[in-house]
């Protein structure tokens, strides 16, 4: 796992969801994240909670969070996905790279993040994690799901892709503060062997 795109050097994974929108933008629509929503917001045990969708894609669990009563915000690096986001969800969607989210410090009571992290390098998921730990409200709740591996990770044509170890993600969120609330494999009913997505919810002391 160590491809690099054409002329040597990697290009950011943006490039790759932007120049593939329209694929993901039916794709994920159609991809069913019902129960973690729901274990999320009980978790947060809020009425009208504000929400942030990090890596929001076209607006899926943005549109679920804002029918069920909430107050949400998503984030997307493709301006298309962004946009696509905005006229599906009917909510507000910041243009932003997860290496610099340029996140408002507690403004939010939770943060969902499916399938994001693990486009983000490892020696810059501290930096990640440090900020949506800023913006979590005293007690907020932050929810991660990616695949898992045995610590594999570089460049896939133009994506870069990190399957960590469970254990390794696991002290990297609570190396910054997190604190671990509930864990689950994904897919939900599949065998055992085949649940390699890990979900994990986590609380700000």
């Amino acid at each position: 796992m160590a491809a690099e795109a054409a002329g040597g050097d990697p290009v950011s994974s943006i490039a790759h969801y932007e120049a593939h929108a329209a694929e993901y933008g039916t794709a994920l629509l159609g991809h069913d994240t019902g129960d973690s929503r729901r274990r999320f917001l009980a978790a947060i045990a809020k009425e009208a909670a504000d929400i942030l969708d990090l890596g929001c894609g076209p607006g899926r669990d943005l549109k679920a969070f804002a029918a069920a009563g909430h107050r949400a915000v998503g984030l997307d690096g493709s301006p298309t996905l962004a946009a696509a986001a905005r006229a599906y969800s009917g909510c507000p969607v910041w243009e932003r790279d997860l290496a610099d989210p340029g996140l408002p410090a507690e403004a939010f009571d939770g943060v969902f993040a499916q399938a994001v992290l693990f486009h983000v390098p490892t020696p810059g998921l501290p930096a990640l994690l440090a900020a949506i730990l800023a913006t979590l409200r005293p007690g907020g709740v932050f929810y991660a799901c990616d695949p898992t591996g045995s610590g594999e990770e570089g460049w896939v044509e133009d994506r870069h892709i990190a399957l960590r170890r469970p254990q390794s993600w696991k002290r990297l969120a609570r190396d910054s503060g997190l604190t671990l609330v509930e864990e689950w494999r994904r897919p939900l009913d599949a065998p055992r062997r085949q649940q390699t997505w890990l979900a994990t919810l986590w609380r700000k002391a």
